[in-house]
């Protein structure tokens, strides 16, 4: 057992951290990593970066719209099938092939004929159909407008494929092949 020496033990006067906690002490500030390219100017970076993050945002919107009008127009040709629609008409009606109609029409069995005239269901097919193609030219849209400014971005070497990758939720890969054969400055 050791000795006591009757010493009181001694406290330090500087602030401590609740609970043992971790405090960051460092008083010299610290730069932010440029993600520019070497010629890239960090206004040009900014404004690539902000746009690639307002593409993408879209993309998802868009995306989400189409699922949406998907399964509206889906269950429309189920219950058109189910009301005595041949799957030729309903093909004819929203572009789908025969093959895919009838697929769409076995994946709803709980449905019931839902007394529409014919022409009302028809209709109605052909609105969501149109719908939901004017949605998906949207997306293309959104989608080559997006491939341009990735094209811009390497031409002028303003952010590297990661970065680029990190921005617009593609894999490194479709970005390399994306950059494929331009000429950068």
């Amino acid at each position: 057992m050791p000795a006591h020496t009757g010493a009181a033990p001694t406290v330090s006067l500087q602030p401590r951290p609740a609970a043992g906690r971790y405090a960051y002490r460092a008083t010299a500030s610290r730069q932010q990593p440029s993600h520019c390219g070497e010629h890239g100017e960090h206004g040009e970076h900014a404004k690539l970066a902000h746009a690639l993050r307002a593409h993408r945002q879209l993309l998802s919107h868009a995306a989400s719209a189409i699922r949406t009008l998907s399964a509206a127009r889906n269950e429309l040709i189920a219950q058109a099938i189910e009301d005595g629609i041949t799957p030729a008409t309903v093909s004819a009606v929203t572009g789908e092939n025969v093959k895919a109609v009838r697929v769409i029409a076995l994946a709803y069995d709980d449905l019931h004929p839902s007394g529409l005239p014919r022409s009302a269901r028809l209709s109605g097919l052909q609105a969501k159909s149109d719908e939901l193609r004017a949605a998906e030219t949207h997306r293309d849209h959104i989608t080559e407008r997006r491939e341009a400014l990735i094209v811009t971005a390497l031409r002028n070497q303003v952010c590297d494929d990661l970065e680029l990758a990190s921005l617009t939720g593609l894999t490194p890969d479709h970005i390399r092949r994306a950059g494929r054969g331009i000429a950068r400055t």
